[in-house]
C-alpha cells in the first residue's frame, strides 16, 4: 500500500518512508493509529510475509531455541515467527521499499530481527522506541508488556542489561486479548513498582495504552514512539539534503 499527499506532495520532493511489518500488509490495525505521525511524509507499506502462502509462513515458525516474534496476518490472525528464519523474507520486503524509492525504511518490530544490507537506511522500531523509553523512565522502574510468555526471559534480559536494574514484566497478547486483560496485566506490573509501563510490541494499540492511563498508569506504545521518531529523522535528513551552502 502506498500513500502520498492529496496535494501532490510526493511530486514536490516530500520524503518517503517505507514501513515494513514482519507479518503481512496492509496493517489496518496499525496505520490508522499512527496516521497523525505520518502526516509529514509519504509512505509505502510492505510485509515480510506478503508473498508467502500458508505453507511458506509455517516454515518460518521458531525452531529449537530460536527467539519468538509475533505479528499479524492480513486476515487478522496472529502468527509466531522465528527471529532468524524470517531474515530472507524481511530482505525481500526491504528490497520492495527500495524499489518504491523510499528514503529510509522502518522495520515495525521491537524484537531483534535479522536482515542483510539494504540500499537505504534501515531504522528499527526496537532501537528507536527502546532508546526513548530508557530516557523516559530515567532512574525509575520500568514495567514491560510483551505478547507471549516465552518472550519474557529475553525481555527481562534485554531491559535489565540496558537499564542495569530489574524490570517488572508480564505477557498479554495485543492481538487476541481483551482490553480488560491488557488492563489487568498493566496493573500487575504497576503493582510491582513500575513507574512507566512500556507496551513492547508493535501490535499494542493506542486504545490499549489509554486503558492503562484510565487506571492512572503511565504507559507508552512502541508503535507511536517509533513511527514519530522515524518520521522526525527522515524529515530532518531530507531537509539537510535539500539545503544550500551555509549562508545562502
Amino acid at each position: 500500500m502506498t500513500h502520498v499527499a492529496a496535494d501532490g506532495g510526493a511530486r514536490r520532493g516530500r520524503p518517503k518512508l517505507g514501513l515494513v511489518t514482519i507479518g503481512q500488509a496492509p496493517r489496518v490495525d496499525l496505520i490508522p493509529d499512527v496516521e497523525a505521525a505520518l502526516s509529514g511524509v509519504d509512505w509505502v507499506e510492505h510485509g515480510a510475509l506478503d508473498h508467502l502462502d500458508a505453507d511458506g509462513i509455517a516454515r518460518l515458525a521458531p525452531r529449537g531455541g530460536e527467539r519468538t516474534l509475533v505479528s499479524r496476518l492480513r486476515d487478522g490472525s496472529r502468527v509466531r515467527l522465528g527471529a532468524t528464519s524470517i531474515a530472507s523474507a524481511l530482505d525481500d520486503a526491504l528490497r520492495r521499499c527500495v524499489a518504491d524509492r523510499c528514503g529510509a525504511v522502518l522495520v515495525l518490530c521491537t524484537g531483534r530481527v535479522e536482515h542483510g544490507p539494504a540500499a537505504v537506511p534501515v531504522l528499527h522500531a526496537e532501537d528507536l522506541a527502546h532508546d526513548l523509553v530508557a530516557r523516559l523512565v530515567g532512574a525509575g522502574r520500568l514495567g514491560v508488556l510483551c505478547p507471549v510468555p516465552e518472550q519474557l526471559p529475553d525481555i527481562r534480559n534485554r531491559w535489565e542489561g540496558r537499564l542495569g536494574r530489574s524490570v517488572a514484566a508480564a505477557a498479554v497478547d495485543p492481538y487476541t486479548a481483551g482490553l480488560d486483560e491488557v488492563a489487568a496485566a498493566g496493573r500487575h506490573v504497576a503493582a510491582g513498582g513500575a513507574d512507566v509501563v512500556f507496551l513492547d510490541c508493535i501490535g499494542y494499540t493506542g486504545e490499549q495504552r489509554d486503558v492503562l492511563a484510565a487506571d492512572g498508569i503511565r504507559a507508552e506504545t512502541a508503535r507511536h514512539l517509533a513511527v514519530a521518531d522515524a518520521v522526525r529523522r527522515l524529515s530532518s535528513a531530507s531537509g539537510a539534503d535539500h539545503e544550500g551552502p551555509p549562508g545562502r
